[in-house]
């Protein structure tokens, strides 16, 4: 059901480009949805970025139109995620989606800026409470 929205959203594409640029770049793609992330799957890494840098914001902006609200836009080589959580699966015994990594990845990253920003502050006190010369 929630792989028919991007079907959705390439008619609205459709609508909106030549219908030579949406056979070029759209037409190909399909799309898992997993919660609020859109993982977009091309058949090629230049297709990948393309859409990326070409295409990014019209795809945003079409997302929402039909989604009715913000999603997270990735975009990969088809199989490519499938790769991955097999690899992920493997690594720690425990089936693991690419949004589940990716979000405890953030969640590190995050926690890191914390500590760092932490730390800068003390450093900034340590320095004005004792100026060096």
């Amino acid at each position: 059901m929630k792989e028919h929205l991007w079907e959705q959203v390439k008619a609205k594409l459709a609508q909106k480009l030549s219908g030579a640029s949406f056979d070029a770049w759209f037409a190909s793609t399909s799309a898992t949805v997993d919660e609020d992330w859109l993982i977009i799957e091309c058949v090629n890494e230049i297709q990948c970025e393309w859409l990326q840098i070409r295409y990014g914001e019209l795809i945003g902006e079409t997302v929402r139109e039909v989604f009715g609200r913000e999603m997270r836009i990735f975009v990969s080589v088809c199989g490519e995620r499938q790769q991955i959580e097999k690899r992920l699966e493997q690594r720690h015994g425990v089936p693991i989606t690419f949004r589940q990594y990716m979000t405890q990845l953030e969640k590190q990253v995050d926690e890191l800026e914390r500590r760092v920003d932490h730390y800068s502050r003390i450093i900034d006190e340590l320095l004005a409470s004792r100026p060096i010369h």
